[in-house]
């Protein structure tokens, strides 16, 4: 029988207003997951304007952004992405199809499922 795989789990809480701290959680993320850790990032607060559409063309027509190369390296590593649909809404003032595709759009008690089922998180 082969054994589960540790839960990590990393919460972003803030957005291109604070640009520079969200490379590190997505930089981790892929660390963990290639270390075979069963990684989720889950985006709260001001993280989920990191996840509009028009935010990340615009930064990928601008070229080199630390943020997009890490997020594709993430997901490239098989890390799941969740938005808080309340900060999404509420925060942020986004509609959920505003969000790039591949990420989840949960409540925000999955938070609480996904910390109490992690062995370990990190909030940045």
């Amino acid at each position: 029988m082969e054994e589960a795989k540790k839960k990590f789990l990393i919460v972003v809480t803030h957005g291109p207003e604070d640009i520079d701290r969200t490379y590190a959680p997505l930089f981790m993320a892929s660390i963990a997951a290639s270390m075979e850790l069963d990684t989720s990032v889950f985006y709260m607060i001001k993280g989920p304007l990191l996840l509009s559409k028009s935010w990340q063309e615009e930064a990928r027509k601008k070229g080199d952004n630390p943020f997009i190369r890490f997020f594709d390296l993430a997901k490239e590593n098989g890390v799941k992405m969740y938005v808080c649909v309340q900060s999404l809404k509420d925060m942020c003032h986004m509609r959920e199809d505003e969000i790039v595709d591949g990420v989840e759009i949960v409540g925000g008690s999955t938070l609480i499922d996904l910390t109490m089922e992690a062995e370990r998180s990190l909030f940045f």
